[in-house]
């Protein structure tokens, strides 16, 4: 199992480049950046983190919603030739919400766009003399189902429920190179409930970007929105808990072990740490420590 942590592009560049270096002197398999409209451009915080540290693995997500494949394989191509082969890319549609707030609002053909993506980005990158792994982040059906076109998958959810069923969308994930999940995350030594609410916050918003068909096959559209289905709002102000720890890790760190043994033998080998996990340098140790034991 390898371990990675997701940092919030919010805060201030030279804290998140404090944060990942603290994860590497911990021992951590990898950091991920995403680079979506209310953070950071990726590939900066990437560089700056990647001068800082030595053989961290540094993976960054992108939506060819946002940016063209000439774009994003110039910025592995600067990154690569000025830091080395330790990058990964992971290929994501994106926050819809975020994406609308940036002008754009057509999203028909998504799986089509995503897959067309990864065929350009690898024909511009092997023109160029890249090697770099391509993964897949996913949720919904349609796009598990060309989750073997790509290197890697990462799921956005976490539960082993709703992994088994991923399994039966996809096929056989043990074929795979990697097979991750990507979830916001608290793991703790002591309990801190602003911290939680900032998870809480966090699995709300994968929640609400959740397609309604998701939902439906789940069960939770019924129980989130009524029979009379979605607000035009798309907002409500509380998601029931049992929902919430289908799409987040939140836990004592003592008990991080009995999870971690659960999804492996699902066929899981990575887990990405998401915010809130890096809220703070306690936080990370917090969940190094749990690794370590």
């Amino acid at each position: 199992m390898k371990y990675g942590l997701h940092l919030n592009s919010e805060s201030k560049i030279d804290r998140i480049v404090q944060k990942g270096v603290e994860a590497e002197r911990l021992g951590l398999d990898s950091i991920w950046i995403c680079d979506m409209p209310s953070q950071r451009y990726g590939p900066i915080v990437a560089s700056a983190i990647a001068s800082r540290t030595s053989k961290i693995q540094i993976g960054l997500g992108f939506s060819p919603f946002l940016h063209t494949y000439q774009q994003i394989v110039s910025a592995f191509y600067s990154l690569i030739n000025a830091y080395g082969e330790r990058f990964e890319l992971c290929l994501v549609p994106g926050d819809r919400n975020q994406l609308q707030k940036v002008g754009v609002f057509r999203f028909k053909s998504v799986r089509d766009r995503i897959l067309k993506a990864k065929v350009e980005i690898m024909k511009k990158s092997e023109e160029q003399g890249l090697n770099f792994e391509i993964s897949l982040g996913a949720q919904g059906p349609k796009m598990l189902r060309i989750a073997s076109s790509f290197d890697s998958l990462h799921l956005n959810f976490c539960s082993p429920r709703i992994i088994e069923w991923a399994k039966s969308e996809i096929g056989s994930i043990e074929n795979f190179f990697q097979v991750g999940i990507f979830a916001p995350s608290y793991i703790y030594d002591i309990f801190d409930q602003d911290i939680y609410e900032l998870l809480y916050r966090s699995a709300k918003a994968v929640i609400l970007g959740s397609s309604d068909r998701f939902l439906k096959i789940l069960g939770f559209y019924e129980e989130l929105y009524g029979v009379e289905g979605r607000p035009d709002n798309s907002f409500f102000e509380r998601i029931p808990p049992n929902i919430i720890k289908e799409f987040s890790i939140s836990m004592p760190f003592k008990k991080l072990k009995e999870y971690v043994l659960k999804i492996k033998n699902l066929g899981v080998t990575n887990i990405i740490f998401s915010y809130p996990q890096d809220y703070s340098i306690d936080t990370i140790r917090d969940l190094a420590k749990s690794l370590n034991k």
